[in-house]
C-alpha cells in the first residue's frame, strides 16, 4: 500500500489473494482511536487475479485492517481479522 497524507489518499494493490469463501467478502477498514469506518468490500472477483483498490479520506486513520464478513458487508467489524496494515 502506498498512501498520502497530504493528499489524504492510499492506493492498495494486492495479487494471487485466495477468494473469500461462498457467501462472505473481505471488507477494508479504517481504523482510528474512535473505531473503524468501511473502506469497501472485495467478493471473490474483485481479488482474481489482482485487485487495486483507492482508498480516500483516510484522515486520521492509524491503519487499514480487513475482515471476512457476510457477502453484503457489515456496518462495523464482526468477522474474522485476517490483516493489518499500518498507516504510519
Amino acid at each position: 500500500m502506498v498512501f498520502s497524507r497530504d493528499r489524504n489518499a492510499g492506493v492498495l494493490v494486492m495479487n494471487d489473494v485466495p477468494p473469500p469463501s461462498p457467501g462472505t467478502v473481505y471488507q477494508m477498514w479504517l481504523v482510528n482511536e474512535s473505531g473503524a469506518t468501511s473502506a469497501g468490500t472485495m467478493d471473490a472477483q474483485a481479488v482474481a487475479p489482482s485487485t487495486t483498490a483507492v482508498l480516500t479520506d483516510l484522515h486520521n486513520s492509524r491503519k487499514l485492517s480487513f475482515t471476512v464478513e457476510p457477502a453484503s458487508g457489515s456496518t462495523t467489524p464482526t468477522g474474522t481479522l485476517i490483516a493489518e496494515l499500518p498507516l504510519s
